[in-house]
């Protein structure tokens, strides 16, 4: 049980950045045994990743070719690692018949030919017993017209009306469908007189100055095209599109000495001015805002930054905790109490001479505080601790392995999942009264005969012979093979 723990060490394990990169470049079983994982594991992680294993060029077996035309191409190239057409060209070079063989051609006699063209095509198919394409492929290679067309032949009439008129109203007019009066039109190399989408633009000199310089839309109209095609052309030529700049006004004397006299907002509504313009402009002139919640701070509000914690200061003085840390900070006073206060060497000399509930009490810390620190330290744990309630004892060990798990989950009172981690942990196999150990006399006699007779002689299944012989190395008989 150990050895196989230690072969497959890395089993259900995140892969990392590095294994993720060998993927394919070698092959999977190699891979596997190197990064201590399955080979099930490390097929299932590159294929869903879509990495192919590229096989180097090799020369062909003789059990690869005895596998030729057994199996579709397809899978026997999923099998071999070899490309698809390697496989079939070897195939046809060998002359060796494909796994799906068509059926026998059957030649067209003389009194099958004779029926062409003097019944519907598919009614003669049903008479044939052959496929409507089979029928009409024969009729066409031999010229033969069709008895009864649904499809009727164009008039000089109805020609007249291509290119005249769009291709929906030539169709109604004609009493054809929309697809038939287009093709008919593109054979003759008519244009469409109502396209969807404009031809493409020839763009002078003149015509590119426009763009940037007024909207798409109105460089379209004056250039007779499409918006998407100026807009399309102005990106691909890097010009950025046309804004027009807001109406704008001039500040006077008396809108600048309203600035900083009330809030900005409402100075923006009085002088129809947006709100940004008010901030820049009362910015620029260095007038401090106005405030109507803003309470001043007086000297006494002052002394007491840094002498008590800021949630104090804030209810003594009113202000907002927002507003007394902004305060603090502006005047460059430390913060009072600080939450994250330093570990002092005697502190830290008391870590591990007691349980850490204890001494979180006495220095006045948190008992988690003090965890972390002795963790960060590399301080081992002191002090009794109170047994787990729930914690394996000998006499429920030594039911691990004599019976069934589900047995000693109902004896002990714990949950399946317990009982079989309880016993990987301490690699302990399995009760199974069906399982039987292998010998030493057992292991001499794999490869001696073939598989089947060796299971019958042995009283084992023929697939626990085939594992046990290509686990141990072993080459089947020749016999068997």
């Amino acid at each position: 049980m150990d050895k196989v723990r230690l072969k497959f060490r890395r089993r259900n394990v995140p892969w990392t950045l590095a294994e993720l990169k060998r993927l394919g470049s070698v092959p999977d079983s190699v891979l596997a045994r190197r990064v201590g994982r399955t080979i099930k594991e490390t097929v299932v992680m590159r294929e869903s990743r879509r990495i192919g294993l590229p096989t180097p060029p090799r020369r062909w077996t003789a059990r690869e070719i005895k596998l030729l035309g057994t199996m579709n191409d397809a899978e026997l190239s999923r099998r071999l690692r070899r490309p698809h057409h390697q496989i079939r060209n070897q195939r046809v070079a060998l002359q060796i018949p494909s796994f799906l063989r068509r059926q026998p051609r059957r030649v067209w006699t003389l009194a099958e030919i004779r029926l062409l063209g003097t019944v519907p095509d598919k009614e003669l198919a049903g008479r044939l017993k052959r496929t409507l394409s089979s029928i009409q492929s024969q009729r066409h290679i031999l010229g033969i017209p069709y008895l009864h067309p649904t499809f009727k032949r164009w008039t000089p009439e109805e020609d007249k009306w291509l290119g005249v008129l769009p291709d929906d109203k030539v169709a109604r007019r004609v009493g054809r469908p929309l697809g038939s009066v287009k093709a008919r039109r593109l054979r003759f190399g008519i244009p469409d007189p109502a396209p969807l989408h404009q031809p493409p633009h020839r763009w002078k000199a003149r015509e590119i100055k426009l763009l940037g310089h007024m909207p798409d839309r109105e460089a379209a109209r004056r250039l007779h095209c499409a918006t998407y095609q100026v807009a399309r052309k102005r990106k691909r030529l890097g010009i950025s599109s046309f804004r027009g700049l807001p109406p704008w006004k001039r500040w006077s004397a008396n809108d600048e000495k309203l600035l900083g006299t009330m809030p900005d907002k409402e100075l923006a509504a009085k002088l129809c001015r947006t709100l940004n313009a008010i901030y820049l402009r009362r910015e620029k002139l260095q007038i401090p805002p106005v405030n109507p919640n803003r309470k001043p701070w007086n000297k006494e509000e002052i002394v007491l930054l840094g002498k008590y914690r800021d949630e104090e200061v804030a209810a003594r003085t009113g202000h907002p905790i927002k507003a007394v840390g902004q305060k603090r900070i502006k005047l460059g006073i430390p913060v009072a109490q600080p939450k994250n206060r330093p570990w002092t060497a005697a502190e830290d000399a008391l870590l591990g001479t007691d349980t850490d509930k204890a001494i979180a009490q006495r220095i006045g810390r948190d008992k988690t505080t003090v965890h972390c620190r002795r963790n960060k330290l590399g301080i081992p744990c002191s002090g009794r601790r109170k047994p787990h309630p729930h914690a394996w004892k000998s006499e429920d060990d030594r039911w691990l392995g004599c019976v069934l798990d589900e047995e000693v989950a109902r004896r002990t009172g714990r949950s399946l999942s317990a009982v079989m981690n309880r016993r990987y942990a301490l690699g302990i196999p399995t009760a199974n009264p069906e399982f039987r150990r292998w010998t030493s006399a057992e292991e001499k006699v794999l490869g001696t005969k073939p598989d089947r007779e060796v299971a019958s002689l042995l009283k084992r299944s023929v697939k626990s012979i085939i594992y046990r012989r290509l686990k141990l190395g072993i080459h089947p008989s020749d016999a068997h093979a």
